[in-house]
């Protein structure tokens, strides 16, 4: 096998552990790649800051593409295969990370207001990997669910299969809090670019929580900021923005928890992703893979990410808050994006830019634990099942 030229965003963990045994590993930051960057490559690994298509490809002779994310709307895969180059992604690798992201956020909301979210009732919009995983973890909060996924759902009916999937209709008459987990799709039978509209904002019920995670443009951002405006929207956690890198400074102050895109950033799900790309291009070019990220992600010793149970005498979502907290704060990120408000479009970009690339190693929940003996008993199912942390 000839020596491969790889290039990658320098946001992808383990790259050099992973590929280097195929060639020279190059590393760049994603939104700086160019057709001259791309030119000197084989192989080019991004993440969903480089558009990926004709203006960055044209007249280069990559053999292989892959995105280290979930979602692939930054890729134009129609043209990939015209040029007959090879493509890969990492469905799922974050799931685990997005889906904790959410259960902190809505826990943080509920101590903030102090109220609880037992008995509060969830849309779930899209039930791929992430929303599947919420849809098992918020029952343990104490939460009904209700699951919107038309495609999954027509999948079904064709097959005559029973399915739990109801209309968005029926989310939004029903829900108190609509959490988004759908693909930006521009056309087709389900597109979802401005799905919450203002005539879907109009229909939430009164003082609904919406959280979007999905992709920016899914939600009309100034529809939701005139709905917050006139009180229509009870809450808002946005991790995504229209006008990535520079969100609108308006639209940060009106969320509760506004965050620069980071909900999947926890390293386990990075590392898985860059496992599964390096397995693709192993399949590729048919040769056995001989690198795993378990090593990358096992804790250094059993006491590196064990949680203190809180005070037993806070209320349940205070508890619960508390030691979500001690494995995902969603208030320090929401800081880190208010502190660019001030900043002109351009400044606030690369600033924006800079809080993804410089962060933090945070790790999912599930690889946290906590001394089993000091949980309250009303608060071990929602530890285990809806925090997902291990109980020992």
């Amino acid at each position: 096998m000839n020596a491969l030229k790889i290039l990658a965003d320098a946001n992808i963990p383990c790259v050099e552990q992973a590929f280097g045994r195929f060639g020279t590993v190059r590393r760049r930051p994603g939104r700086d790649m160019s057709t001259s960057d791309v030119a000197a490559a084989d192989v080019l690994l991004v993440r969903s800051v480089t558009p990926v298509g004709p203006k960055l490809l044209e007249g280069t002779d990559l053999r292989f593409v892959g995105s280290a994310t979930i979602g692939t709307d930054h890729v134009d895969r129609a043209y990939l295969r015209s040029r007959g180059i090879s493509f890969a992604h990492a469905p799922g690798s974050n799931a685990d990370s997005v889906a904790d992201y959410v259960v902190a956020a809505l826990l943080e909301l509920a101590r903030g207001r102090g109220v609880s979210l037992e008995g509060r009732t969830v849309g779930i919009v899209g039930c791929g990997n992430i929303g599947g995983r919420l849809a098992r973890r918020l029952p343990a909060l104490g939460m009904e669910v209700l699951k919107n996924d038309p495609p999954r759902a027509r999948a079904a009916e064709a097959e005559g299969r029973d399915h739990a999937f109801v209309s968005l209709d029926t989310v939004l008459d029903t829900a108190d809090i609509v959490t988004l987990h759908v693909p930006l799709e521009e056309t087709g039978p389900a597109p979802t670019r401005h799905l919450v509209d203002e005539a879907v904002l109009d229909r939430l019920n009164d003082g609904a929580w919406l959280l979007n995670t999905s992709r920016g443009a899914v939600v009309d951002g100034e529809a939701l900021l005139m709905a917050r405006k006139r009180g229509a929207v009870g809450a808002a956690v946005l991790d995504v923005w229209e006008d990535e890198p520079s969100p609108a400074p308006a639209l940060i102050e009106a969320a509760d928890l506004a965050t620069p895109h980071i909900a999947g950033y926890a390293y386990d799900g990075k590392v898985r992703g860059t496992e599964m790309l390096y397995e693709a291009l192993c399949d590729e070019l048919d040769v056995e893979p001989r690198w795993d990220g378990t090593d990358a992600i096992r804790p250094a010793s059993k006491d590196a990410l064990r949680c203190r149970p809180p005070d037993p005498r806070l209320s349940a979502a205070g508890w619960r808050s508390r030691l979500a907290r001690q494995a995902y704060d969603p208030t320090v990120d929401d800081a880190s994006l208010r502190s660019l408000v001030e900043l002109g479009p351009d400044a606030r970009g690369e600033a924006f830019g800079h809080l993804r690339a410089q962060y933090r190693r945070r790790r999912e929940m599930q690889q946290h634990t906590v001394p089993g003996t000091a949980v309250p008993g009303e608060h071990s199912r929602a530890v285990g099942e809806g925090l997902t942390m291990q109980l020992d």
